[in-house]
C-alpha cells in the first residue's frame, strides 16, 4: 500500500473527516495516497486528480467546507502585521495603503469599511506552485479558509470570503474578497 505522509494530503483527509465523515475520508486516503517525498510533479498531478474527483462527487458548498479547513497556515503573522498598520495608521482604509507601501508578497484593495480583497501575484501553495499548469478551482477554495482565519483575526469578528480568481485557474492574480 502506498504512503500517505504528506501533509497535504492528511490536512485533505482530516477536513473530509469533519465534513463529510470517516468512511469518506478512508475512501479518500485509498484512492489518492500522497508521500511526503512526492516528487513537484506528483504532488501536482494528486492535488489535480484529487479535486477532480472531489467535485465530481461533492457538490460546490461541501467542497468548499472541505477545502477551507485545508489551510497550512493560520495566518496569525500577517495578521499581527496588519494590526500594527492598522493602529499605525488609524484606520482601515490606512491600513491598506501601509500595507501596500511596505509589503511585496500580497496587497489589499480597499472597498468599503467592511469589505477588502486580498490579492497575492502569485501561487503560494507548496504542493504545486513549482509546476506549471491550471487546477480545478477546488484545489484554490483553501485560500478562503486561510483568507477567514487572517481577517478574522484581524478584525475579531467572523469574516466571509469569496475567491474571485486565482493564479492556478488561469487568473492574473489570487483574489479573495473579505466581508464582514
Amino acid at each position: 500500500m502506498p504512503k500517505n505522509d504528506n501533509a497535504h494530503s492528511l490536512r485533505m483527509a482530516a477536513a473530509i473527516r469533519e465534513v463529510i465523515g470517516e468512511e469518506a475520508a478512508a475512501d479518500f486516503e485509498g484512492a489518492f495516497p500522497l508521500s511526503k517525498a512526492a516528487s513537484i510533479e506528483k504532488k501536482f498531478q494528486w492535488a489535480q486528480s484529487a479535486c477532480e474527483a472531489l467535485t465530481a462527487q461533492y457538490d460546490r458548498e461541501t467542497l468548499l467546507r472541505v477545502r477551507e479547513r485545508c489551510i497550512c497556515n493560520d495566518g496569525a503573522s500577517t495578521a499581527k502585521l496588519l494590526a500594527k498598520y492598522r493602529k499605525e495608521a488609524g484606520s482601515l482604509q490606512g491600513m491598506v495603503e501601509l500595507f501596500n507601501s511596505r509589503e511585496s508578497f500580497a496587497w489589499l484593495e480597499y472597498v468599503s469599511e467592511n469589505e477588502l480583497i486580498f490579492c497575492y501575484p502569485q501561487c503560494y501553495c507548496g504542493c504545486v506552485k513549482r509546476v506549471e499548469g491550471l487546477l480545478p478551482e477546488a484545489w484554490c477554495y483553501c485560500t478562503i479558509g486561510y483568507a477567514k482565519k487572517l481577517f478574522g483575526q484581524l478584525l475579531e469578528t467572523p469574516v466571509q470570503a469569496q475567491l474571485l480568481e486565482s493564479v492556478k485557474t488561469g487568473g492574473k492574480r489570487c483574489a479573495v474578497r473579505v466581508t464582514w
